[in-house]
């Protein structure tokens, strides 16, 4: 059984439900401004173009805005632990990855927060209001709610609720790691993984004073766009990831669409190397499953794209990502591979130094490439029923 952080809740889900509903309820983290998008070409496809009409448009996407109201520092911070419950299942299994995540437009009143708050907020103007950038996250010493400034400034932090513990998923899917079966670095490790605070939101925070002002502009803006792009057939050209400066692999954002689970994976510019995708359902033993094999970069962009259609039949999903054209040792494995995959030394080309390449006994004699003592065909064991952990026996 899966159990919620607070020991308070009496509510507990099975894993499954814990790994489904973040899926299903996505879209209620987006911008209500995505409604504004799609309202905007059904107007336009039905020829809605009066003044009354963009009206009432508006006035349906503040009152959807309206939903995602906030009124207290409090309510933040609870919409915050909302964030972590829905995608630590999701974060790729790394201690040092933080997973962040954009929570769109959230309304707000700044009589509700204190002073202080608001005077360190920095603001922008977009459609002639006041907005507000706001990054969430948790302190994982004192396992405070920090909040932070365009900036990256500090501006407020609350304490965490009683009875919170942060360790809920770990303790869930292991009741026994602290009997003495598990080292002390594994145990580490997975605390690592399992640590919420590697869960970090943004949300834009929009004064109530200005939200039918600002729903009116942004249809307006919205149905103007929709316009000249069906007038004049316009293709949005292929865009920059917004983060910029990155020197390694990012798995950047998770998304649901109607057939999978869309991620992206954005690269260092210039980068033009072929990427594998890995997926696994389980942490244990770190036997990962290929699930793209050598997609190619674009020189046009520094990211990608994929759906894993699989995603919904697992009730667990964790991804990583490799160079597909790095191999150290030059044995026709890449490294990430090697890895992930096999287990095998990146930097030796036979890993049980038996005379025998890692490649010729993976790829032909289907040996073991860890056992020199076992240069007889073995046999592949692969469960669960997606064969995504495999192991090697005589």
């Amino acid at each position: 059984m899966i159990h919620l952080p607070y020991s308070r809740f009496p509510m507990a889900w099975g894993l499954f439900g814990l790994f489904i509903i973040p899926a299903i309820t996505m879209a209620g983290t987006l911008s209500s401004e995505t409604t504004a998008i799609s309202e905007s070409s059904s107007a336009i496809s039905r020829g809605i173009d009066s003044a009354g009409d963009v009206e009432a448009m508006a006035s349906g996407i503040a009152d959807s805005m309206v939903q995602e109201k906030t009124g207290t520092l409090s309510d933040l911070a609870g919409m915050y632990r909302q964030e972590q419950i829905r995608w630590l299942i999701f974060a790729p299994p790394s201690s040092d990855f933080v997973l962040r995540q954009d929570y769109g437009i959230v309304v707000f009143d700044p009589k509700a927060f204190p002073d202080d708050f608001n005077k360190k907020l920095v603001g922008e103007m977009k459609y002639d209001c006041p907005v507000y950038f706001l990054a969430i996250n948790e302190d994982p010493g004192t396992r405070e709610t920090v909040f932070s400034n365009a900036d990256g400034g500090e501006i407020a932090r609350l304490k965490p609720e009683e009875g919170y513990n942060p360790f809920w998923l770990l303790d869930s899917k292991y009741p026994d790691l602290y009997s003495g079966i598990y080292g002390s670095d594994e145990i580490k490790e997975l605390e690592g993984e399992f640590d919420p605070s590697r869960i970090q939101i943004s949300v834009t925070l929009l004064p109530v004073d200005y939200l039918d002002q600002y729903a009116l502009s942004a249809t307006d803006e919205k149905l103007k766009q929709a316009s000249l792009a069906k007038s004049a057939k316009i293709i949005s050209p292929m865009m920059k990831y917004q983060s910029s400066g990155m020197t390694n692999l990012e798995i950047v954002a998770f998304e649901r669409t109607t057939n999978g689970m869309k991620l992206t994976l954005a690269y260092p510019d210039g980068f033009t190397n072929r990427l594998d995708i890995f997926t696994s359902p389980t942490l244990i033993g770190n036997w990962w499953g290929l699930a793209v094999s050598a997609t190619n970069s674009s020189t046009t962009t520094n990211f990608i794209q994929w759906v894993d259609v699989n995603a919904f039949s697992q009730t667990a999903r964790f991804y990583d990502a490799g160079n597909a054209d790095l191999d150290s040792d030059g044995d026709g494995i890449s490294n990430a591979r090697e890895q992930f995959m096999y287990h095998t030394c990146a930097t030796n080309s036979d890993s049980d130094g038996d005379g025998l390449s890692d490649y010729y006994e993976i790829m032909t004699l289907n040996t073991d490439p860890n056992n020199s003592k076992t240069n007889k065909p073995n046999v592949w064991i692969s469960y669960p029923a997606d064969e995504s952990r495999k192991v090697w026996l005589p």
